[in-house]
This record gives C-alpha cells, sequence and structure tokens, in this order.
C-alpha cells in the first residue's frame, strides 16, 4: 500500500504509470548548511549518474535560507519514480521532519540574488540583498536588492502584495496578479520568471503593458537607467509615450467653448476610453464625475444623462460576467482541473484584480493554494497544454490571414498550393478555436485540394471577354465574378477556366480542320495556292491563323517528297508565261479560252481568281506546242515503236497566235498588282471587301494581311 503522500501519474516519455513522490526534495545547497549557492537535482536516472560523478567529492545540504533544517542530504536514484534529494536516516530510526519547500523552485531566491549580483557588477555597482518576510511569510517569497542609486522588490509568489509608490520598483513574478488599471497608469511593469536548464535555472526578465503581450528578455539584455531597470521593450513604450504630439495649425479663429461644456465634452471621451478598455474602476469614477458636473443644460445634459444610463447597462452586465467567471472558477477547482483552473487565475488577475468582495476573495484563494500544491509532473502537463493552446491560438491567426489572402479565389490553382497548404495544416491545429463560417471555408478549400488543382490556361483578354461565362454568367464584354466565399459577386481578376476552356477548344477544333484539308489537298494532288483566312474563324471567336507561316517540314523521304511536292505547286504558274495561263480551257471551272477561272474555292476577295488553278496550268505544261522540236520527234519514234500507227487528225491545230495579235485579258485579277487593305477581309473586325473597318479606321492587321497577301502571289 502506497501512503497518503504518494500518488499515481503518467509519465510523459515512459509510456507507463509511475508514482510520484510528493515528498522528494528537488534543491539543495553546496558545502555547507548556510551556503547561498544553490543546486537542483535530475529528475531522470540517467541524468543523475552524471551528476554524482560532477559532484562526487562535493556534499549537499538542506539550506537555512531553503527554509530547511540544516541536515546534509544524499542523493535518491529510482527508475520507476522521480530522483530526489533525501535526508540522511536518522540513528534512532525516527522520521525526520522538515518543513521546507521541496520543489525545484523552492531556491528561485538564491538563484535571483546571484544573477543579480553578477549582472550588477558587470555594471559597476555593488548591491546588498536580503530576503524580506513581512508578516512572517515564507523565506524566498520576497528579494530586496539594493544599490547606490536605486532598489527593486522581486515578488516571487502572491504571499506579499506589491507596493507602487514607495520609491522601490516592483518585479512580479508569473503567479502575481496586476490589474489593467495599475498598466494603464504604470505605462508597464516588470516581470521575472526562472527557466530550469541543467542542474541551474535561468532568469529572465519581461515587460508588461496594457494590450501587449508579455516580452521576455535575458538578463544581460537589461539596463540601468534613469527611470530603473529598463528592457528593449521599455525603450519603445517609453518613446512611443513620450513624443511630442505635432502642432496643429488652424487659419481660422478659435471658437470658443464655454468651461461646462467643454468639461462634459471631455468626460464623454474619458468614458468612451473607459469602455474601451474594459475598465469598470475607471467608468464608474467618470460617471460619477459626470452626475456632479454642474452649469451644463439643454441638449447637452440630455446626452450626458444617456451616456450615464448606457454605462450603468455596462456595469451591470460586467457584474453578471464577473459573477460567472467566479463561479467557473469554484466549480473548477470543486471538479479538480488544473488547465481550466489556471486559465481562470489568469482571466482573473485581468479583469478582477481589485474590489474583491469577500465570497470571491475567498474563490479566488482557494483556487491558488489548490493550484499550488500540484506536484511538478502535474503543472508540466498543465504547461505543456497551455503551450498547446497557444500554439492553436497562433495557428487560428494564421487561418484568419491564410482566408483574408484567399478572399478574392475561388478555384485551386497550382500557384495557390503552398498558401492553401498552410492553410490545411494550420487548421488542423487551430481546432475548435475556428468559427463556424472559417470553418466552412476551410472545408470548402479541402474539397478543391481534393480534386486537384485546376489548369491554368492561357488565354488574351481581348479573346474571352467577347464570350459569355457559363459559370458565373458574366455577359460578353463583362469580366467574370466570383460565385463562391466572403466575396461573392466582386469582379475576378482572370476569366474563369470554363469560359476560358471554350476559346482553347475552338483554337483547337479550327486546327484540326485546317489540318484536315490539307492533308485532303495533298491526296488529291492538288496544293492550296496561298490563301486569305475564312472570316468564320474570327466570327467564332478565334484568333486568326497565319496561313503564310509553313510548318516545319517533316524528317525522312516522307518530309522530302512533301517539300518536293510544295515546291512544285507553289511554282507551277511560274514555268508557265503569263500570257499562256488562259490559252486552253480550264477542266476545272470550264473557263473558256482568255477568261479567267472562277473563284470556286474562295482564293481573295473577288468572284474570279487571280491565279488560274493548277488543272489548266498543267494541261498547258503538257500541251503539243509547249514541247521543243527535238523532244517531239523523240517522242514520235517512241510512239511508233511501241505503238500502232494513229490515223490522222481530221482538222490540223491552227498555229498559236503571237503576243502581239493575242487579244487583252483581263487585268484586275493579276496577280502582278498590289493588293489595297479595302480589298481583303478584316482579319479582326471581319469588315469584307470594300467596307470599312468599325471602329477608328482600317486596323493594323488588315493591313498587313494585305502586304502579305501581295508578297505570296508575286512568290
Amino acid at each position: 500500500m502506497n501512503s497518503t503522500d504518494d500518488t499515481l501519474s503518467w509519465q510523459d516519455g515512459m509510456g507507463e504509470f509511475v508514482q510520484a513522490d510528493k515528498r522528494r526534495i528537488q534543491t539543495a545547497v553546496l558545502g555547507s548548511a548556510d551556503s547561498e549557492e544553490p543546486l537542483m537535482l535530475p529528475m531522470e536516472a540517467i541524468e543523475l549518474d552524471a551528476f554524482r560523478h560532477r559532484y562526487e567529492s562535493d556534499t549537499f545540504w538542506c539550506g537555512t535560507l531553503l527554509g530547511g533544517c540544516g541536515g546534509q542530504l544524499t542523493t535518491k536514484l529510482y527508475t520507476d519514480r522521480v530522483c530526489h534529494f533525501a535526508h540522511h536516516a536518522d540513528p534512532d530510526g525516527l522520521p525526520h521532519v522538515c518543513g521546507r519547500a521541496r520543489g525545484v523552485n523552492s531556491a528561485d531566491h538564491l538563484y535571483v540574488k546571484a544573477a543579480a549580483a553578477a549582472w550588477l557588477t558587470d555594471r559597476g555597482e555593488h548591491a546588498t540583498f536580503e530576503y524580506t518576510r513581512p508578516n512572517g511569510v515564507p523565506l524566498g517569497s520576497v528579494v530586496d536588492v539594493r544599490w547606490q542609486h536605486g532598489a527593486l522588490r522581486v515578488h516571487l509568489d502572491q504571499a506579499v502584495a506589491p507596493v507602487w509608490d514607495d520609491g522601490v520598483e516592483p518585479v512580479l513574478g508569473t503567479t502575481v496578479p496586476v490589474d489593467r488599471d495599475t498598466l494603464i497608469r504604470r505605462w508597464y511593469v516588470h516581470r521575472i520568471r526562472l527557466d530550469s536548464v541543467g542542474t541551474a535555472r535561468h532568469v529572465r526578465i519581461g515587460t508588461e503593458a496594457f494590450a501587449r503581450p508579455i516580452e521576455w528578455f535575458a538578463l544581460d539584455e537589461c539596463e540601468l537607467t534613469e527611470r530603473g531597470l529598463s528592457t528593449p521593450a521599455v525603450e519603445k513604450i517609453v518613446q512611443a509615450r513620450s513624443a511630442p504630439c505635432p502642432s496643429l495649425w488652424s487659419p481660422g479663429k478659435t471658437r470658443k467653448v464655454p468651461e461646462p461644456t467643454a468639461r462634459g465634452q471631455a468626460l464623454l471621451r474619458r468614458l468612451v476610453y473607459a469602455r474601451r478598455i474594459e475598465s469598470v474602476p475607471l467608468v464608474k469614477q467618470v460617471c460619477g464625475e459626470i452626475e456632479d458636473l454642474a452649469g451644463v443644460e439643454g441638449e447637452f445634459r440630455e446626452q450626458l444623462e444617456a451616456a450615464v444610463r448606457h454605462a450603468g447597462i455596462w456595469l451591470v452586465e460586467q457584474d453578471v460576467e464577473r459573477r460567472k467567471l467566479f463561479d467557473n472558477l469554484k466549480r473548477a477547482v470543486a471538479e479538480q482541473r488544473p488547465g481550466r483552473v489556471r486559465r481562470l487565475l489568469i482571466r482573473v488577475n485581468a479583469t478582477a484584480a481589485g474590489d474583491r468582495t469577500d465570497v470571491e476573495s475567498a474563490v479566488y484563494e482557494r483556487a491558488v493554494k489548490y493550484f499550488e500544491s500540484l506536484d511538478d509532473l502535474t503543472r508540466d502537463a498543465v504547461e505543456a497544454e497551455a503551450d498547446t493552446e497557444r500554439e492553436a491560438r497562433r495557428a487560428a491567426a494564421r487561418v484568419r490571414s491564410a482566408l483574408n489572402r484567399l478572399r478574392g479565389c475561388d478555384a485551386y490553382t497550382s500557384g495557390l498550393r503552398p498558401l492553401v497548404e498552410e492553410l490545411l495544416r494550420s487548421a488542423a491545429s487551430a481546432g475548435e478555436l475556428l468559427k463556424g463560417g472559417e470553418a466552412r471555408r476551410v472545408e470548402v478549400w479541402r474539397k478543391r485540394v481534393a480534386l486537384g488543382p485546376q489548369e491554368q490556361l492561357h488565354v488574351a483578354r481581348r479573346y474571352w471577354i467577347q464570350r459569355s461565362c457559363p459559370r458565373c454568367n458574366a455577359e460578353q464584354g463583362k469580366d467574370c465574378v466570383l460565385v463562391e466565399g466572403p466575396s461573392s459577386g466582386k469582379p475576378r481578376k482572370d476569366g474563369h477556366v470554363e469560359r476560358l476552356q471554350l476559346i482553347v477548344d475552338e483554337r483547337k477544333a479550327a486546327q484540326k480542320t485546317a489540318r484536315q484539308q490539307k492533308e485532303a489537298g495533298h491526296q488529291v494532288g492538288a496544293p492550296a495556292g496561298p490563301m486569305q483566312p475564312a472570316p468564320e474563324a474570327c466570327e467564332r471567336g478565334v484568333s486568326p491563323a497565319h496561313p503564310l507561316q509553313e510548318r516545319r517540314p517533316k524528317v525522312g523521304w516522307e518530309g522530302q517528297a512533301q517539300k518536293a511536292g510544295k515546291k512544285t505547286a507553289a511554282r507551277l504558274h511560274h514555268r508557265v508565261p503569263r500570257g499562256d495561263w488562259y490559252r486552253a480551257v480550264c477542266p476545272r471551272c470550264h473557263a473558256g479560252p482568255g477568261n479567267l477561272c472562277d473563284n470556286d474555292d474562295r482564293v481573295g476577295p473577288s468572284e474570279k481568281r487571280q491565279l488560274p488553278h493548277d488543272e489548266r496550268l498543267r494541261r498547258v505544261l503538257e500541251s503539243d506546242d509547249r514541247i521543243g522540236p527535238r523532244e517531239k520527234q523523240t517522242g514520235a519514234r517512241d510512239k511508233r515503236q511501241h505503238q500502232a500507227p494513229q490515223p490522222a487528225p481530221a482538222k490540223a491545230r491552227p498555229p498559236r497566235p503571237r503576243r502581239a495579235e493575242r487579244e487583252p485579258q483581263e487585268t484586275a485579277g493579276s496577280a502582278a498588282r498590289t493588293w489595297h487593305a479595302t480589298e481583303v477581309t478584316c482579319p479582326k473586325c471581319q469588315a469584307g471587301p470594300n467596307s470599312p473597318c468599325t471602329p477608328h479606321g482600317p486596323h493594323h492587321e488588315r493591313v498587313e494581311w494585305a502586304k502579305k497577301f501581295t508578297r505570296k502571289l508575286w512568290g
């Protein structure tokens, strides 16, 4: 059976329940019972072996400055419980009685003295120290530090209330409360804490100000100034408070305000400030001054009375909240919930440090005693829980920041991946600290991440703005708007992917159609000449293709054959003199001799083609009168050797007329002429031939297209 002082608790890192002995002693002094050199024993068995080896020639004592009995101590090593100091056994076998404090903080006053003495010596000051015990408080609750030009009183616990206006600057421990009125009046207060590092405790000084978190600094970062102890945070606060206000100059005359009215306006401003900082004593004080104000009549008096009535309602609400706070604290102590007790004590110290009733004081004292009676393992668990809560609050702040940056986004893209991943990680750490709306927005982004990032399409705005958006129903010429989130209905930076996808699909379809037409032309053996872009492509919202840009040639025999075919097709009208183009009948459009070919494939803006069909040119090349005498004789001899003699033609072919005697041909469709911008279809606004561009005259694209078309026809 365990004694009443032994309890079972969960040991982090060991994965099992171990016996926590409240009678253990964690601190001692070296050398003698009157020594001021403190020492802290490691709690782990492995660390204790190294500790014993280091101090094998020293002795450990239950020092009188620790409130101990002055007896010699020894070390106890355990593997199933925390290691600790212990008194030597009594020769008579009687239990040893020692009423000193035994936790790791029981020697903090000695650590404070040692650190302060070294710090002041480095700054050329000789100090005296005293462990003051007013009204018989426990030794080590207060440490007085005095030097030639100043003094400090260090309150390590709540046993002695701090005094603010006696010429000694208080330095408060982390458990000593301070009300917000004191923070406002004094601008700041100093805090002190000791962190365990190995077998020692290191001092850190903090600066607490109203509406600002405590900033902690090492003792070496602090200095002595005319104001006393100063930290880097104090310098910033003093500089901000001491900065002179800029003078304002008014060219007009200053309107004189009666004294009571000016006093009343100042009191109203003070009342607003007091309610903003939630200072109940200050609100009561200002309300009393307003009620005692005389010399104010009329509408302004009614305004003052209304302000006092609203302040009274606010005070009633604060009283209700205060009663709830102490009721919750009392319930937490009864249920033995140390984490909740710690949080409520912090709230009580911040909002209800003064003017407590007897009942409230009793609840507060009971909670403080309960928290101080906790063993070190439980306190460590509470501190770990507090660290987790602080991390959760920081994570919630990161979530709100990320959501604010994502207000203008309603789709998950690869560019947002780092920000969204940080959002989801922070949301997992924040847990229940997120509000309902924030949690829903995080869930929306989690679903978007599960679907994967959307493809980022690159389409110029001048193209997709001509289409309506199928997602947000934005009309043509209107920007897309956000369809989800708190900024729903506001303009979006870019168009929705669904809107851009329409343009991309149309471009792919146009490219596929052009490729099929080109392949069909190669199969028929009639390569197409220079073509003007079809107006339908631009009417569908697709950017005009560049027909004059040739594809990169293929590699191998297929590419060589294709290249040879292109050269033949491109130079077919060069191999036939222009005067012979229209000598024969066109087998394709049946245009007679001397007539232009019909524009049946819509090459150019006119009804007639500028170049004859390739079939017509081939017929001219293959005609007999285009073959020289030597080739004609050779061909006739070969034909007689391999074929039977053919009958003579019924009618001899008339000789070809001279060029000077030929009839004049049409020149309107000649390829040699220069094409003007008004004679081609505009690829931007789709204005037809001989039609002006709208608006603002001929477009640059139309002029360039006419130049390219002219150069292409000239070869």
